[in-house]
């Protein structure tokens, strides 16, 4: 996602930690209505994402402490590269951070590129979910990336239960990374979907591939699964598949305007009622598409 990020609806929820199943719990933050996940186990806890600062990281494990449990988290896992994923992990300076590889290559390209857009425009409403001093305080965070990475799955043992960690292929960014606690039937999809807002199509997604990678997710997930998305409430598997094929109509559109005989410009101006999502949020994508398309030059 980007500082204009497309508006999303209001977080229902600042309580902090809600148990969604076994000793597995959500937050749900109202500053681009961000959740962050939470796995206990017999050798401590595993945090799901980290917020967009060092300052909100630190206000999670503050929630972390009045669950009344002596909690040690241990471990962070970031689902992917973007900011109000990751800028919280500075406060977790005890725990291992686990990313994809491909993470750990883009944290500081794009560390910079989200301050510079903040730098360039602080302003907020709160159709975004965060304030001026929300945006000083991105800028602000000294930003810290994976210590661990990997390239196709990890696990992480908790003494009486696993937390593994799954990359697909590439979608929403190209680290996106499944989170799954197989003894509660939970998974963490980060943005590869979304639920309080369509999907968020930026400058570094891969809309022909996205569908494609939700379907290997699936694979491990049924209908009763409790899907986390990066943004908005718990889903089910049924939300996650309708939510793929409505990605793959996307990337069908781009892929049909692209082979065409239309120029680019056209494709970004002209409207298709096989597109789910409004055309003036889709122009990241069409250009991404577009540029996946075109044949490298000889």
């Amino acid at each position: 996602m980007s500082a204009q990020a497309t508006p999303r609806a209001a977080a229902e929820s600042t309580r902090g930690f809600v148990e969604v199943a076994d000793r597995v719990f959500v937050a749900r933050y109202r500053q681009w209505d961000v959740n962050v996940g939470l796995v206990l186990g017999r050798h401590g806890a595993v945090v799901v994402d980290t917020r967009a600062s060092d300052v909100q990281g630190s206000q999670v494990l503050d929630d972390i402490r009045r669950l009344g449990r002596d909690i040690e988290v241990r471990h962070v896992v970031n689902t992917h590269v973007h900011f109000d994923h990751t800028f919280g992990n500075a406060a977790f300076d005890t725990a291992t951070v686990h990313a994809h590889d491909n993470v750990g290559r883009t944290t500081e390209a794009d560390a910079e590129r989200i301050k510079a857009a903040f730098r360039a425009d602080p302003g907020a409403g709160p159709e975004y979910g965060y304030t001026e001093r929300d945006a000083a305080e991105v800028m602000a965070t000294v930003v810290r990336g994976p210590d661990r990475t990997f390239g196709s799955n990890a696990t992480i043992d908790l003494g009486d239960r696993v937390v593994t960690m799954t990359y697909a292929g590439r979608g929403h960014t190209d680290g996106d990374v499944a989170v799954l606690v197989p003894d509660t039937d939970v998974m963490f999809l980060g943005d590869l979907v979304e639920e309080s807002a369509h999907p968020s199509f930026g400058d570094d997604c891969w809309p022909l591939e996205w569908a494609d990678t939700l379907s290997s997710h699936l694979i491990q997930a049924a209908d009763r699964t409790v899907v986390v998305p990066g943004h908005g409430r718990p889903v089910d598997g049924a939300f996650v598949g309708r939510q793929r094929d409505e990605i793959a109509a996307v990337a069908a559109v781009i892929r049909e305007r692209r082979l065409g005989l239309g120029s680019l410009e056209e494709a970004l101006r002209a409207p298709d009622p096989r597109l789910p999502y409004p055309l003036d949020d889709l122009g990241s994508a069409i250009r991404r598409g577009w540029d996946h398309l075109t044949p490298p030059t000889p």
